[in-house]
């Protein structure tokens, strides 16, 4: 996409971004200080819109390096600026934000609009029943599309939800299907996690991808089988894991915390103990500190909690996956990405708060045992990081050290003579 804005004028990439219905969306709902943040592909575009959008009434902040993903709205950086809204620019999850007003600029990727219709022509007919679902970066042609395939009666486009948390937001992205309609999907995008996360949510239904890059259509079917296989071996390794720590993936989607008080109570109803990690974005060194821990389950949005842990030391599973694999929740065909629909189900009893004086010191021995659990752990390492030993050596006689710069210390031979040499 960089490469692709990159030969754009500033009047591209103000039709790209969208910047005159950025500006019309803070004046009618008189926001005065916006935070605009952008992925990592369009930081290059970032001061052109800065510079766009600030005005005499209008201050704006631009949020480079997100805590996680970046198709997420990161509301805690932004909240550390006071700002009163968020402008969201590039691909996003659509995922719920908790409070502040949220724009979502998806962005305008070029695409073959013709094409796309003679390839979904060629694969469905004027009877099916077809679920389109537009990355957000192509939706932008999603109502020429409808133009172009108006006698097909059957056929459906999922909507987004270009405002969230303001007096115009509407719901959140719909598709006008019925769960229990039999219906295809079609999805417009390149080889993604939305697109991974398509598929898997849809595994009772077939799913076909359409790429705009290299114009081809493919029915997904050989990739889904790989992605279970590898997601049931991981749900196989959790069951022997008795310490699991649960990796915060984001800080800004509704319900998170409900979330997170959920694993709490399944990974303790399966008789195991759990660690809280928040390290931002995972990589595998940063995962791999913790050895102590068999295995996370990463609590994020439906994309994010997707992770191909193939490079990690400790498998990575969603919530969903977690359920099964402690409190026997059933697989069913259509995976369950979005962690919140799990606050709804009943295959764990979470126990209401009680603060009698009992439950207080049921809790406090609790907590010493987990404490106990994990200095226990420490001890039996063969190596336990670095230790002062005071008073246990003797002092190291002080010498004197080489001097001079990086390429050139004194007691080296000069730079003819190594090269000599």
């Amino acid at each position: 996409i960089e490469e692709e804005l990159a030969t754009h004028t500033i009047e591209d990439v103000e039709d790209y971004l969208e910047l005159e219905s950025c500006m019309k969306w803070c004046e009618d709902n008189n926001f005065r200080n916006v935070a605009l943040q952008f992925p990592d592909h369009l930081l290059a575009y970032s001061t052109r819109v800065y510079e766009a959008l600030t005005t005499p009434t209008i201050r704006t902040h631009i949020l480079a390096d997100t805590n996680y993903g970046s198709c997420c709205v990161d509301e805690v950086a932004a909240q550390r600026l006071s700002t009163q809204a968020i402008i969201h620019f590039g691909h996003s999850c659509n995922s719920r934000v908790l409070s502040l007003p949220t724009l979502f600029v998806f962005g305008k990727e070029p695409i073959d609009v013709q094409d796309m219709v003679r390839c979904y022509k060629q694969t469905f007919t004027q009877t099916d029943s077809v679920l389109v679902v537009f990355d957000p970066v192509y939706y932008h042609v999603s109502g020429k599309f409808n133009q172009e395939v108006r006698c097909y009666p059957n056929i459906r486009v999922k909507k987004y939800c270009r405002e969230q948390n303001t007096s115009n937001s509407g719901d959140d992205s719909t598709s006008d299907m019925s769960t229990e309609e039999e219906y295809s999907i079609f999805y417009v995008g390149t080889e993604s996690l939305a697109l991974t996360n398509c598929i898997l949510t849809n595994g009772s239904r077939k799913v076909w991808s359409y790429d705009p890059t290299t114009k081809e259509c493919r029915l997904e079917s050989k990739s889904v089988n790989k992605m279970l296989i590898k997601r049931f071996s991981n749900i196989e390794k959790i069951k022997s894991c008795k310490i699991i720590g649960i990796l915060i993936g984001t800080l800004g989607i509704k319900n998170f915390r409900e979330v997170i008080d959920r694993m709490k109570q399944v990974i303790k109803a399966a008789d195991k103990k759990f660690y809280i990690v928040s390290i931002g974005k995972p990589n595998p060194p940063k995962l791999a500190n913790f050895a102590e821990i068999g295995a996370f389950v990463m609590v994020g949005c439906p994309e994010n909690s997707l992770l191909d842990c193939s490079e990690f030391y400790q498998p990575i599973v969603t919530p969903y996956e977690l359920e099964i694999a402690c409190v026997d929740r059933p697989w069913e065909i259509d995976y369950i990405s979005d962690c919140s629909t799990l606050l709804d189900s009943n295959y764990i009893d979470i126990p209401s708060h009680d603060i009698s004086s009992d439950n207080i010191n049921d809790k406090a021995v609790e907590k010493f045992r987990s404490l106990d659990i994990a200095v226990n752990y420490l001890n039996d390492r063969t190596w336990s990081g670095l230790q002062q030993r005071l008073g246990e050596d003797e002092p190291a006689v002080l010498k004197q050290g080489q001097f001079g710069i990086a390429g050139f210390y004194e007691d080296e031979p000069d730079g003819d003579t190594r090269m000599k040499g």
